[in-house]
């Protein structure tokens, strides 16, 4: 990983095993594997998922689980400050190391007909140590959408 700084921002160059993912402070790498601590809500027994870019921006993924797991999970994941600007949860203490340099995503549902948008999970992001790859789904307290229109 190399390490460029502008005025503004801090860009971090990725490895072979990381990606660069778009975050308001600037481009973070962050590992292409993720364990999770506990598994997502509503998925047992999966704690290990592969993340993939979508996009040359750093802002949609996919995670997949490992098929040894189980039937194989795929989600879409953006980085939210992209779509939501003034998107900032607290993130409660004991959330992983509690390191101002964690990563945040949300989880985004696909839309399902024509004129429908797609939605994204605001109130409970995943967080990612981008050190470890350890990530943790935290469940907010306060009033964060479950489903957010992502339109832009």
């Amino acid at each position: 990983m190399s390490v460029k700084t502008t005025r503004r921002t801090t860009t971090v160059e990725p490895r072979a095993d990381e990606l660069s993912v778009a975050t308001p402070d600037g481009v973070r790498a962050v590992p292409s594997r993720l364990d999770l601590v506990e598994p997502l809500l509503g998925l047992p027994g999966r704690t290990a998922y592969d993340l993939q870019a979508l996009d040359d921006l750093g802002v949609l993924f996919t995670i997949r689980s490992n098929p040894l797991d189980g039937p194989q999970i795929r989600l879409f994941l953006v980085s939210p400050h992209v779509f939501f600007p003034t998107y900032a949860p607290e993130i409660p203490a004991g959330t992983l190391d509690d390191g101002a340099q964690r990563v945040l995503f949300v989880v985004v549902r696909p839309a399902d007909a024509d004129g429908e948008v797609p939605t994204a999970n605001l109130l409970a992001p995943l967080v990612i140590d981008p050190a470890t790859g350890h990530a943790a789904q935290v469940v907010l307290d306060g009033d964060h959408p479950l489903r957010a229109p992502v339109v832009g």
